[in-house]
């Protein structure tokens, strides 16, 4: 297992502290497990992100606050996924919905039926995003709002 640890300093009051963000990589398997453990000791989910890495690889990461440290639980290669919404309610919900309308990322067991942000005449609303123009989408968006008023 790779880990990768960045610092930087920064100052609370007077005080200055280093934080570190280290990314650790996982696999599929431990992502909810991970979750479990990181909610029963009370740790604060900071974000989910996802991306495509330079060679066009998905790639997902799950960001921890252990003040005053960041940690990265990464997993590579991986378009469909377990769902920790149920383990951190909202913190986790959206941006899983939102790494599922933008980049069409899946995350299993978790509720799509409703789209957060693209308007719902969009093709399948899954990973429109990267194909879409921007001034396209807010377009449309604001055309459907017009027609429920």
């Amino acid at each position: 297992m790779i880990r990768r640890t960045y610092s930087s300093w920064y100052r609370i009051k007077r005080v200055y502290m280093k934080q570190e963000y280290r990314i650790i990589p996982v696999e599929y398997d431990q992502i909810r497990h991970i979750a479990r453990k990181m909610r029963r000791n009370g740790v604060i989910l900071a974000m989910i992100h996802g991306y495509l890495d330079q060679n066009g690889e998905p790639v997902v990461s799950y960001e921890y606050q252990l003040e005053p440290n960041i940690e990265s639980y990464t997993i590579h290669g991986y378009t469909k996924l377990p769902s920790i919404a149920d383990i951190y309610d909202k913190a986790a919900e959206w941006p899983e919905r939102e790494l599922n309308e933008l980049y069409g990322f899946e995350f299993e067991g978790l509720d799509t039926s409703k789209r957060l942000f693209l308007p719902d005449n969009m093709l399948s609303g899954q990973g429109q995003i990267m194909i879409t123009p921007m001034e396209e989408l807010i377009r449309d968006r604001y055309t459907e709002k017009e027609k429920e008023q």
